[in-house]
């Protein structure tokens, strides 16, 4: 859902309009009238996401997240004027904590891509445990932007009215409505139990909106980890009715996954092998769904049967043509797991045909360096590392974190250091980057005896 904004137009007004300025100069410093005093939002920047947090829920106040880009006009046209207007800045001091994220570089990345912000200026409004509210997208004149953000606080906007009524008089179409606007930004804590009502209460996936709409909320789920029991049992139920249509595969996959994270192997093998009975092999999902059930296998500690498992998921992820990112990251799941059965000439095999397939983005490259120091391959590790750090202009954790353990692995252990320390910098709620890399060996004394 989008709310009120200025259009190009009105942006392209600002910067024709520009501030009246005058081109003579007192005839003496004396006739100088004194400089105003400076004023601006004064956003926090530079600090980790979970300190604001901290402070707003201290202050118990929300926060004000402006996000940008540093290629966006429109935000440098507010944060010159909307931001400098004395009366938002004092609103803002007294209402809210304002901070502020570049969106393409370090946490901002991660912050960006949580809250499906994908156009500038977005300033979105979060309450104290980082849920969001709304947001305002465009640009914004002062007053109409303390307009917009009250009504954002103050529970006013369309989207937070028909969020309202539908805790007190529920209706499916309106729900219908709320829930696209919700998926629309990934908000899954209020997506998931509107999405979940309204499938429930439809009773199957015939309409077009209802499977898409539930199609989203699993991808979402999917996306962040987070499959409620409620969603794979709803699944569940829905499968076997899904009959050949491909998109099974995506839900069979999303399924396969969930249970293996629940130690259930026995319905995931179940899951896998009626999809394939209905799909077939040569759908574009039926890969995903047999390297799902890998994952499972492996959760479950079935090394050889994860063994097979991806095996057959590279395969058919060749033999469909799958995309070429596919490709690659079905031909790493199957190096690991031949490294991790001790098979470790015919993972170095696949490992070296992954990386043969084509270009590696950032997360593909990351893994390739994980996955050539399973296969003994330091050095190729460093290189992958650093690559994927390059791609992504030193800005990604986990890049950083496959640097750190490439360069251990190197004996590196400075180089290490520094590159987790980067890692946690960029994202510090992931323990696994907190974890100290080994400090660099202490010389002896000489005068030790």
């Amino acid at each position: 859902m989008r709310f009120p904004a200025l259009v190009a137009a009105v942006a392209a007004a600002l910067i024709a309009s520009p501030a009246a300025r005058t081109d003579a100069q007192p005839s003496s410093p004396s006739q100088q009238p004194p400089a105003p005093a400076a004023v601006h939002i004064p956003f926090i920047e530079g600090k980790p996401f979970a300190e604001v947090l901290r402070r707003a829920k201290a202050e118990g106040k929300a926060v004000m997240l402006d996000v940008v880009a540093a290629w966006c006009g429109p935000c440098k046209i507010m944060d010159k004027t909307t931001f400098s207007d004395p009366a938002v800045v004092e609103w803002a001091k007294r209402t809210v904590i304002p901070a502020r994220v570049d969106a393409e570089k370090g946490e901002g990345r991660r912050i960006a891509a949580r809250y499906a912000t994908y156009s500038f200026p977005t300033v979105l409004f979060l309450d104290a445990d980082g849920n969001e509210i709304d947001r305002l997208v465009g640009g914004y004149q002062a007053g109409d932007f303390q307009h917009g953000a009250d009504a954002v606080l103050n529970g006013r906007t369309p989207l937070l009215k028909g969020v309202a009524k539908l805790k007190s008089s529920w209706n499916a179409d309106e729900a219908l409505l709320v829930a696209n606007a919700l998926a629309l930004r990934g908000d899954l804590p209020r997506l998931r139990p509107l999405a979940l009502r309204i499938v429930s209460e439809e009773g199957d996936l015939s309409r077009p909106e209802v499977f898409q709409l539930f199609l989203q909320l699993v991808a979402i789920e999917t996306l962040q980890n987070d499959q409620s029991s409620e969603t794979a049992d709803l699944i569940a139920t829905f499968l076997p009715r899904l009959g050949t249509d491909p998109r099974r595969g995506f839900f069979a996959a999303a399924l396969v996954t969930g249970l293996g994270k629940r130690g259930d192997v026995a319905s995931a093998r179940a899951v896998t092998q009626e999809t394939l009975a209905a799909l077939g092999e040569s759908t574009a999902y039926s890969a995903d769904a047999v390297a799902a059930l890998g994952g499972s296998e492996r959760q479950a500690g079935n090394g050889p049967e994860a063994l097979a498992a991806f095996r057959r998921a590279a395969s058919l992820a060749e033999k469909n043509g799958a995309a070429e990112g596919t490709r690659v990251e079905r031909q790493l799941d199957l190096a690991e797991a031949l490294a991790s059965s001790g098979k470790t000439g015919e993972a170095k095999k696949a490992y070296l045909k992954a990386i043969a397939i084509g270009p590696l983005d950032t997360q593909l490259s990351a893994r390739a360096a994980r996955v050539a120091l399973a296969v003994k391959e330091s050095a190729e590790a460093v290189k992958h590392a650093r690559r994927a750090v390059e791609l992504s202009n030193g800005e990604d954790a986990a890049a950083q974190a496959a640097l750190a353990a490439a360069l251990r692995a190197t004996g590196d252990r400075t180089g290490a250091a520094a590159a987790l320390k980067r890692a946690s910098e960029i994202d510090p709620r992931n323990a696994e980057y907190r974890t100290a890399a080994p400090e660099p060996a202490k010389k002896k004394s000489a005068k030790a005896s």
